[in-house]
């Protein structure tokens, strides 16, 4: 992959992100006002396709990416200079005042973030002490029109404790990012998680289409709250 071609896969990838759609090489050309042709931007994307960064669906000539061009992103990502919004962090703050006891305020915590994030937030206080919620944040993505897709999710959350178990172990008491085949939920979603005190694990999970930059500056904020 060269500069180019890396620039290119970046605009997909953020683009996508926001507007859940197909991104072809006209639209990058005219949105962002390139300086190269059409053939060469349609050229490099078909050149990352093959690569495997990205893919297209049957019905449409723009292109989305794969787990492999998101990964690509994430691991792009200049993490040190993700800020949260100040009123982001309002919100968060103002929880951490509230609660003495740990378990309420994380229960406070994965619920403003899990609202914020519009994602879903798993948090295990002990291997069979397991919270989430924002389930119906997840499902009102634009990827579970497929019941297929959901049917997969929802069975995920039927055998939580045991993909909690399994994945208990990759976690670290840093942020870190798992995407697709990284865990055990399934490779529709992405997750962002850390641990705290002996057993405990706060997970923020969405689709692999999931606003990275805000999350990261979400669940990092939640953590030095938390811990």
């Amino acid at each position: 992959m060269d500069a180019r071609q890396e620039q290119l896969l970046k605009m997909v990838v953020e683009n996508h992100i926001e507007t859940a759609e197909p991104v072809g090489s006209k639209f990058l050309v005219n949105a962002k006002k390139l300086e190269w042709s059409e053939a060469t931007v349609r050229n490099d994307l078909r050149a990352l396709e093959e690569q495997g960064y990205l893919t297209h669906p049957h019905t449409s000539a723009g292109r989305v990416p794969t787990e492999m061009g998101y990964k690509f992103f994430v691991n792009s990502l200049d993490l040190q200079n993700i800020k949260i919004s100040k009123k982001d962090s309002a919100v968060l703050d103002g929880l951490s005042g509230t609660a003495n006891d740990v378990e309420i305020l994380g229960k406070q915590m994965a619920k403003a973030v899990a609202e914020l994030s519009n994602a879903t937030v798993v948090m295990a206080l002990a291997p069979n002490k397991v919270y989430y919620t924002g389930l119906s944040n997840l499902f009102n993505q634009p990827e579970f029109k497929d019941l297929n897709v959901v049917l997969d999710v929802s069975s995920m959350f039927d055998r939580c404790e045991e993909c909690l178990e399994d994945f208990f172990n990759k976690s670290e008491k840093n942020v870190n990012f798992f995407l697709g085949s990284e865990h055990p939920f399934g490779h529709f979603l992405s997750i962002l998680s850390f641990k705290f005190g002996e057993n405990g694990l706060f997970s923020l999970l969405g689709p692999l289409r999931m606003n990275y930059k805000r999350n990261w500056a979400l669940v990092s904020k939640a953590k030095s709250l938390i811990v």
